[in-house]
């Protein structure tokens, strides 16, 4: 599957995430996935070995989105880890490492979050 984002904004993305620190990125959303419209944003994901930056500091180019995958979210970083393509890679240990242990816990939680979403749902729905 070919990632779709225009090379000089993936090598913009990658410079940027590389000059901050980052040891790899994984592209998601609708562009990893294949099926992005005219006006997607362009979703990354980072991860730093120590003292991530806050998203927020990270200049990525305007209409990137980027989530700082140390201490995201399990729902977030779990279909992440399910459905990211690598958008650069150096430090292959530690992406295999962190993309195996997320998959893993997230299988592992899925059912309990599903459940707990269900029962949301059910209660939203009965007006409580």
């Amino acid at each position: 599957m070919t990632i779709a984002v225009p090379e000089a904004l993936a090598a913009e993305i990658v410079a940027v995430l590389r000059g901050a620190g980052a040891r790899f990125g994984l592209l998601h959303g609708s562009r990893a996935a294949g099926s992005p419209r005219a006006d997607s944003d362009v979703d990354v994901a980072a991860w730093w070995p120590a003292h991530p930056p806050p998203a927020f500091e990270v200049l990525v180019p305007p209409g990137v989105d980027l989530v700082v995958l140390n201490g995201s979210p399990l729902e977030l970083a779990g279909r992440i880890a399910l459905h990211g393509r690598v958008l650069f890679d150096d430090d292959p240990p530690a992406r295999i490492r962190w993309t195996a242990t997320t998959r893993k816990i997230y299988a592992d939680e899925g059912p309990r979050l599903r459940r707990s979403h269900h029962e949301f749902a059910e209660a939203v729905r009965r007006g409580r």
